[in-house]
């Protein structure tokens, strides 16, 4: 079915470059680090009351609420919802020195317009993508355009990789999909998704799935002083020593892996990818003494149709093959997923795509497009899903994102919705 082209050119009047940066800048000057997204979450929940749609503040845990917005339909049409995470990649404090160096000054933190660009922590990883979607919905509504469907604009909670582990326990690190199964499985329900997660606005709907894992190796806690390595070789009483064995042997693992377990999928390579990520053991007060325990986290990102147990077997015959004691814990586990169903949504972004922009709509490079995002989630739980959002880039803690990627966006999003939902439900 056609787009109405009076409906289209009214709507797409409707978006408005400067509008959108600013709504982009007031979001990333509302600080949202994962399990502390509520003052965006609220910024939004008011927002969607004051452009006349029905506003759902979903608790995901205390005083951590999903924001969604409902514009809703006559009845009987296809519905459609956009998703964007609210949480960043950092969490713009002195926790960051955690993962870097050096700290930038917190001015540059905050959202500010210049050169035709918005700057500020969480503008690309996707406060823009948010704003897009919220702007292209805010369009519809002021032109006055009836839709059959449901357009539900939902920003969710934690999305940004943290996993709890050890003493790291708070809803500070309850990501990867948190939100968004919150989302689906309490009455937030779609025939089609969007998630405007960045992707240099191309599309992907093939993404990996996560493992990770801890492993543990034993040493002698006795002093080291006094002893000679020809009868404590450290090799077997340091653990540390130890687990260096256990790292060249995963890395070997690791090379293998990444080149046996590609996924071809309808939108290109999915490149699965194994990382060593943090290692723990000693006391660095008293490194005089043989360390008893020493572990490293391991993150693994596994394509589609690969089981998690599948992995761990993997891992735990490799380990064995070292001929040390260890222990391995899993501690997260999720599945990879290609999206099922999705020809309706693809071709509709295909149209608007072409007839916004004179070329054809390009696949997700597979170095970006190998990754975890809430797009697993929806296909998952069978609602078809693409990604497709704005990316810009990353300078150190905070990014940078064209005001024009945005505009584009939103004008996608706008007439992606009136395509899907003008459709009639078979």
């Amino acid at each position: 079915m056609p787009i109405d082209q009076a409906a289209a050119d009214s709507v797409l009047a409707r978006v408005n470059g400067d509008e959108l940066a600013q709504l982009g800048v007031d979001l990333v000057n509302c600080p949202s680090p994962t399990g502390q997204e509520a003052p965006v979450a609220e910024y939004m929940l008011d927002w969607f009351q004051r452009q006349g749609l029905k506003a759902i503040r979903q608790e995901v845990d205390p005083g951590r609420p999903n924001a969604v917005g409902i514009l809703k339909g006559t009845g009987g049409g296809l519905s459609l919802m956009f998703n964007g995470h609210m949480d960043t990649s950092y969490t713009g404090t002195a926790e960051d020195l955690r993962i870097m160096a050096t700290l930038e000054p917190e001015e540059l933190l905050r959202g500010s317009i210049r050169d035709g660009k918005v700057y500020g922590l969480g503008i690309s990883n996707m406060k823009g993508g948010l704003a897009a979607f919220m702007v292209a919905v805010k369009a519809i509504k002021e032109a006055g355009i009836q839709l059959e469907g449901d357009v539900i604009a939902a920003g969710v909670v934690g999305e940004i990789s943290r996993t709890p582990i050890g003493p790291y326990q708070s809803q500070n690190y309850r990501g990867e999909g948190t939100g968004t199964r919150h989302l689906l499985t309490h009455g937030i329900q779609s025939d089609y998704a969007l998630v405007a997660d960045g992707s240099d606005l191309n599309a992907v709907w093939a993404q990996t799935g996560v493992v990770q894992m801890k492993i543990t190796t034993y040493g002698q806690p006795d002093a080291a002083w006094g002893t000679k390595r020809v009868d404590k070789p450290p090799a077997k009483v340091n653990a540390i020593v130890k687990m260096t064995r256990i790292i060249d042997a995963l890395e070997r693992w690791a090379e293998r892996f990444e080149e046996e377990r590609i996924y071809q999928s309808a939108t290109g390579p999915i490149l699965p990818k194994a990382n060593i990520g943090a290692i723990e053991g000693g006391a660095p007060y008293r490194p005089n003494y043989f360390p008893g325990v020493c572990s490293i986290y391991l993150d693994v990102r596994i394509p589609p149709g690969l089981r998690p147990v599948t992995v761990q077997n993997e891992v735990e015959q490799v380990l064995r093959e070292t001929g040390l004691d260890y222990d391995l814990e899993v501690y997260k586990s999720l599945l990879g997923h290609e999206g099922k169903g999705v020809e309706p949504l693809v071709e509709s972004l295909e149209r608007v795509h072409e007839r916004l922009f004179g070329r054809k709509l390009q696949f997700e490079e597979p170095g970006r497009a190998s990754i975890w995002t809430d797009t697993n989630v929806y296909n998952e739980l069978g609602i078809p899903a693409v990604k497709f959002g704005p990316r810009g880039k990353r300078i150190h803690r905070y990014e940078e994102l064209p005001i024009e990627q945005m505009v584009k966006a939103a004008q996608v999003y706008a007439l992606v919705a009136l395509d899907i939902c003008s459709r009639p439900r078979s």
